[in-house]
């Protein structure tokens, strides 16, 4: 059959699927058996793109959030109040983002790292700011911070922020002890 005939009966084929007019595990042998197979090969390379699209969009979407978080808190001299809103903007991101992601299924590893790493820079801030930079304040703030890593791995069956979590407190009590 030429390919001319072959798409003309594809095209119907996919309207009676899209319609209902037969029933899709029909539609979907005999989509099969007029592409020889090919047909579905090509439905799930298009979609494993769009896919990896989408990944790397919000990959550097969450690796420049952190990255304008640094600039703005250390290298720029920016207020409190501006540095604030600028994390809890990059927080209401991150809050659309996880609702994103679980509407469509997704790994949401990498939104909590991203919110993991700028609570991370916001405790610091606060220490910076209402305790004068005091380390005992610091080691107190931080340590709160990773036990958080650590509860929020066990409750959410991560075993990145079980490993980070604890490897980060262990550390933190030994430097603690140490200075």
């Amino acid at each position: 059959m030429d390919d001319k005939r072959k798409k003309i009966i594809l095209k119907e084929i996919t309207f009676w699927k899209q319609n209902k007019m037969l029933p899709e595990h029909y539609c979907n042998y005999l989509i099969a058996l007029y592409t020889e197979g090919e047909e579905q090969l090509q439905e799930k390379m298009i979609k494993r793109k769009k896919h990896l699209n989408m990944e790397i969009f919000f990959s550097f979407l969450f690796l420049s959030m952190i990255g304008i978080s640094i600039v703005i808190t250390y290298i720029t001299d920016v207020s409190f109040g501006m540095q604030t809103l600028f994390l809890s903007f990059f927080f209401f991101l991150l809050i659309i983002s996880f609702f994103i992601f679980r509407k469509n299924k997704k790994n949401l590893l990498l939104i909590f790292i991203t919110g993991a790493f700028l609570f991370l820079l916001y405790s610091v801030q606060i220490n910076d700011t209402y305790f004068s930079s005091n380390k005992k304040s610091l080691y107190i703030l931080i340590l709160v911070n990773c036990v958080t890593w650590l509860l929020g791995g066990l409750w959410r069956r991560q075993l990145f922020f079980i490993i980070a979590g604890t490897i980060a407190v262990g550390t933190l009590i030994i430097f603690m002890f140490i200075w």
